[in-house]
């Protein structure tokens, strides 16, 4: 598949479908804490960027498997796709799934892009950053973003949307915890169905550091009715997690080379990785610029 990855696991969605609309790390922003590396093609410019018949046809062919959700989202940022309206639609003559929308939310201030997501069922942005300060050092954004416009187009989006939108905000320790009464307001201003509060979990590319558990549980008390994103259950091997151990088991690999060996697409590696990770099944090591994964000694079941 070119353009379609999982069912994989997702600590919000159940068991998710992905779909990748964008080539990899082609993005409004370049993220601190971003598992997928360091954003290589830096723009705000909307273009199509995906054939439409390619990737309804894919998503037409796994239809029938079992998964939660419909899942745009993937190595970039979806909303750099120009035309999610014939995604979103062609994709609801396949399937009676939710289909959600994972983005960064820094393109609502245009409203062609809010007309285009109005048929999805669930959005879910990001908002780390309330000051232009701090969103230039957690987010690295395009030169011509500033916070105050992102913001407003989130407040536009969520009067013009029938859907639910469930607002993320990620905690990076040293880069945006201490402004957590700002985001608040903000926050407040936009009046998201839900506020889920994250913090560093899959492996970074810059050496970022999570909020402890103490300091998640503090933060929530800064907002209104929101919840801490809770870990998934591993509760049975899918089979690739065994594969990506199996491989780990025989040699450190970088994602690139997990990606490469498994012919699992990137998204699909990071999520496994994450929970084999916190179940102490991987070790991580950083050398020069590279990670590398490591299996422990611990057996996967």
């Amino acid at each position: 598949m070119k353009h379609i990855f999982g069912p994989v696991p997702s600590r919000r969605l159940g068991f998710s479908l992905g779909v990748d609309l964008t080539p990899y790390k082609t993005c409004t922003l370049d993220c601190t804490y971003c598992q997928l590396g360091r954003t290589t093609n830096l723009t705000l410019k909307r273009e199509m960027r995906v054939l439409p018949e390619e990737v309804l046809k894919e998503i037409e062919s796994k239809s029938k498997e079992e998964f939660d959700c419909l899942t745009l989202a993937g190595s970039g940022e979806p909303t750099l796709h120009a035309g999610l309206d014939e995604i979103i639609l062609g994709a609801k003559e396949f399937t009676d799934k939710p289909i959600v929308l994972l983005t960064n939310g820094t393109l609502f201030y245009d409203p062609e892009v809010r007309r285009e997501v109005h048929d999805a069922d669930i959005i879910m942005p990001s908002l780390d950053a309330a000051t232009q300060s701090t969103f230039l050092k957690i987010n690295r954004p395009h030169p011509d973003l500033r916070i105050d416009k992102v913001i407003e187009g989130l407040v536009a989006l969520r009067k013009e949307f029938d859907g639910q939108m469930w607002l993320e905000v990620m905690l990076v320790k040293g880069c945006n915890d201490h402004e957590l009464k700002h985001i608040a307001a903000a926050v407040k201003r936009i009046e998201p169905d839900r506020i889920q509060l994250n913090t560093v979990v899959r492996p970074p590319t810059d050496p970022v550091k999570p909020l402890s558990p103490v300091e998640m549980d503090d933060a929530l008390c800064y907002f209104q009715n929101a919840e801490v994103i809770a870990n998934w259950e591993r509760n049975s091997s899918t089979g690739s997690d065994v594969q990506i151990y199996n491989l780990l088991f025989h040699r450190p690999c970088t994602l690139e080379d997990m990606t490469r060996l498994t012919k699992l697409h990137r998204n699909e590696v990071l999520k496994y990785l994450e929970v084999m990770e916190r179940d102490g099944l991987l070790i991580r090591q950083r050398h020069g610029e590279k990670i590398y994964f490591k299996a422990s000694e611990k057996p996967i079941k």
